[in-house]
């Protein structure tokens, strides 16, 4: 699908966030949610994790702020316009239009995978500052991550959202995703889907 380089790059400028076409990501619950979120840090469809762990780079993944499945949208927009800020400092080129239609003041990273590329050494330089997901929402750190994963997919339908879980393994063999289905329209609105999300994760991954 992409070499493995652009993958990992992707992933990890991947998080909490929703992005284009398809939804979760290999080790976690919000990544490509199928929304165009400007508070999106992810620059195309790819998953979210510590790839920089997996990469040896334990000392960024350390420093990393870290999520809870509690923490408010507020603290959530907060780190992603820190990471995001980051990034338009070290040139990445930015969504500025994206931003401005949701008349938001930090705009998100084009979401094209040959930028990414491009920019390697500044979204390295900004990995310190990508938010690290609730460990509840990562295969490595969950054992009932599948089982909450189909709960939380299940959870999303239930309220609305027409969706399937597919499987995912950019980041992690046992990474799970969801995508749209086809040819359903989507009856709700991003903001209900933003909403519909939050409460599902919550109820699906809390103990």
């Amino acid at each position: 699908m992409r070499n493995t380089k652009t993958a990992a790059l992707l992933c990890a400028t991947a998080m909490l966030s929703l992005a284009l076409t398809a939804c979760g990501g290999g080790s976690g619950v919000k990544t490509d949610k199928g929304v165009d979120s400007v508070n999106s840090d992810a620059p195309a469809a790819g998953g979210k994790a510590d790839t920089d762990q997996r990469e040896g780079r334990d000392d960024v993944t350390a420093d990393r702020p870290q999520l809870r499945l509690d923490s408010s949208e507020e603290e959530r927009a907060r780190l992603n316009d820190a990471y995001n800020a980051c990034l338009e400092a070290k040139g990445v080129p930015m969504n500025h239009e994206r931003a401005q239609a949701a008349g938001a003041e930090q705009a998100p990273p084009v979401q094209d995978p040959a930028v990414v590329e491009k920019h390697k050494a500044g979204y390295d330089a900004c990995l310190v500052k990508l938010p690290r997901q609730p460990p509840e929402t990562e295969p490595d750190t969950n054992p009932r991550y599948a089982d909450d994963y189909r709960a939380y997919v299940k959870c999303l339908n239930k309220n609305g959202m027409r969706v399937h879980m597919v499987s995912d393994t950019s980041v992690s063999p046992d990474g799970l995703a969801w995508r749209y289905d086809d040819g359903k329209q989507q009856r709700l609105s991003e903001a209900e889907q933003t909403k519909v999300d939050r409460s599902c994760e919550l109820e699906a991954f809390s103990d």
